[in-house]
């Protein structure tokens, strides 16, 4: 159903089964698929892909242009998976055209209110970025990530699979898979999460072992690399390793305050 106050572009394409609240705007060039629901005042401002059964609250706004100053009003782009759910004021930007073109967000994801995902992100899916953090231009966000609230993140960063950042963090380091992380500190295994998801006790234990690899200040990144390859290489243990490997624009966080919830 599309109430006669919305504002449709002609060249928008809409699934027979999308409803569009009042005085919402779809722009130009948008896609929008089957079950998707549009909010009051609700903006997809243009070149803007949403999946199949993602909601956007009243006054969310996205497809934006970058906050760039060297964007020149290209028609770059932004999709948005499956299932996603976005609150109130929440804000997701196009690319620039620095790197592919699209920002890309995954399925199942919640983006709270007053939440911000800026220009050439790459977020993967069920994560959970809560309100008001602000997620910078460039920065990669694993799968299963949450980010509490009132979290800023520095461009360029990514943040690894499964990891959580605290609230009131800023997070201007990229945080390896599995962690919790405060102002660049591992503070933690993300345990609750990993049991969410199944990870058993003993791969768990060798994910510590990875992360106390990682934090030795008395081995030089390269030789953290090495050490982490006599792991037993779980699933999760590669998904550690492959994130280290990457040679980081950030740096990796190698800070630790272990609290007791390491099990």
């Amino acid at each position: 159903m599309i109430h006669p106050t919305a504002y449709i572009d002609p060249s928008a394409e809409l699934a027979s089964d999308v409803e569009v609240g009042p005085m919402a705007y779809i722009g130009a060039g948008c896609v929008l698929h089957s079950g998707v629901k549009i909010g009051a005042k609700a903006t997809v401002e243009c070149y803007t892909e949403i999946g199949e059964g993602t909601m956007l609250s009243p006054n969310a706004h996205i497809g934006g242009a970058p906050q760039d100053v060297s964007y020149k009003g290209e028609p770059t782009r932004l999709k948005v998976g499956k299932n996603c759910i976005i609150r109130e004021f929440a804000t997701m930007h196009r690319a620039s055209t620095k790197e592919d073109g699209i920002t890309v967000v995954g399925d199942n994801g919640f983006f709270m209110a007053y939440s911000h995902l800026a220009h050439d992100c790459k977020v993967g899916d069920n994560v959970i970025i809560a309100g008001g953090s602000q997620i910078s231009g460039h920065t990669q966000v694993g799968d299963y990530v949450v980010i509490s609230g009132l979290v800023g993140t520095h461009q360029f960063s990514r943040v690894g699979k499964g990891a959580m950042i605290s609230a009131l963090s800023r997070s201007g380091k990229d945080v390896p898979p599995f962690c919790t992380v405060l102002n660049d500190v591992i503070v933690s295994l993300n345990v609750v999460g990993m049991r969410r998801r199944g990870i058993n006790a003993e791969t768990r234990a060798e994910i510590k072992r990875a992360v106390n690899i990682l934090t030795d200040k008395s081995l030089l990144l390269n030789d953290a690399r090495e050490k982490l390859g006599e792991l037993v290489q779980f699933p999760e243990i590669v998904e550690f390793r492959n994130f280290v490997n990457v040679d980081s624009k950030r740096g990796i966080i190698r800070s630790a305050s272990w609290s007791n919830n390491n099990d």
